[in-house]
């Protein structure tokens, strides 16, 4: 029997707001403790609410489609990861993200995305609260994923 794919799932109503998530991805990536390059992000509301945002590894993947050099690809897991080396600095992938969650690093000099951390997200690893975690993609977080996601672009719409 084939390994389960694996997916970051995200509950929002636990989310604490301190930050570890941010943290552990830009020390994982950029070996620093300044989040502002990290590959999630929390977003605060005025109303009190908090989510970590991080790419949803859409199945039709927008910027996967747009990526002329193939410096976008879906790994073996599912997982859209990006290949600086390969990447021209197009950033067609992010101007295509309906959720602004593909970002251009100067430093890297390329698309930057949430690739999962290889299989061990450190960002899960790091949430006390258990807003974020690392689960089987199963139907259900599936389904939460793709209407959380559709709800987001809904509320972008609004504005």
């Amino acid at each position: 029997m084939p390994t389960p794919l694996k997916t970051i799932a995200v509950s929002p109503s636990r989310c604490i707001g301190c930050l570890n998530c941010e943290l552990a991805c830009a020390s994982r990536d950029w070996g620093t403790l300044y989040p502002a390059p990290s590959r999630i992000g929390l977003v605060f509301f005025r109303d009190g609410a908090k989510i970590p945002l991080t790419c949803f590894q859409c199945d039709n993947a927008p910027c996967l489609s747009v990526c002329r050099t193939g410096a976008l690809s879906r790994d073996a897991r599912g997982v859209v990861a990006s290949d600086p080396a390969r990447c021209i600095g197009c950033r067609a992938c992010s101007a295509v993200c309906p959720f602004g969650n593909v970002a251009y690093s100067q430093a890297a000099r390329a698309a930057v995305k949430c690739d999962q951390c290889g299989g061990a997200p450190r960002c899960a690893a790091a949430c006390p609260s258990g807003a974020i975690r690392y689960v089987e993609d199963q139907d259900d977080v599936r389904a939460k994923r793709e209407a959380f996601a559709r709800s987001l672009k809904s509320a972008a719409e609004a504005i």
